[in-house]
């Protein structure tokens, strides 16, 4: 099963040699913003049927990186924006699933309140999930019995002729 959390952090050990020495947050925009700080948050999802088998998990994710000039936003927004781009899935930690990759985009660089810059990331990619089948017992043993109109019979265990 697919877990918010996971994915966020395997979202962030794909693209966080982009953010060296960089303070971290996950699902959460402190009140005091500071410069080399990123955010990385979900920002919202749906599912959507699409065989009797599986399902899909539409998911936007929302990066938000704080700096002190609107140029150190620009420039790691673009290696940012690069890197997810030419990406086509993110490895799911613990799993050998992957988040596939549907686009990114990024907002201008603004000034906040607090005087720091920041720029806006949109992530969206898609997950697929099995749904729950209910198991049962496999067939152990086939026999088959084929008589002819002449009387001669033949028994069949697991198309293995017996005697």
């Amino acid at each position: 099963m697919a877990s918010i959390l996971n994915e966020i952090d395997s979202i962030f050990t794909y693209v966080e040699d982009l953010f060296p020495g960089a303070k971290i947050r996950y699902q959460e925009v402190p009140p005091v913003l500071e410069p080399n700080m990123v955010t990385l948050r979900y920002a919202s999802g749906d599912m959507t049927t699409e065989t009797t088998f599986h399902y899909r998990l539409d998911r936007d994710y929302q990066f938000i990186y704080f700096d002190n000039t609107e140029l150190k936003c620009l420039d790691k927004g673009d290696a940012l924006a690069r890197k997810l781009n030419n990406a086509l899935v993110i490895p799911i930690k613990g799993s050998k699933r992957y988040l596939r990759v549907g686009s990114f985009s990024l907002s201008q660089p603004f000034k906040t309140e607090s005087g720091v810059y920041a720029i806006i990331g949109m992530l969206s990619a898609e997950l697929r999930e099995a749904r729950d089948q209910e198991h049962w017992d496999k067939i152990e043993h086939v026999y088959a019995e084929i008589r002819s109109e002449i009387g001669i019979t033949i028994t069949k265990s697991n198309c293995h002729k017996e005697e």
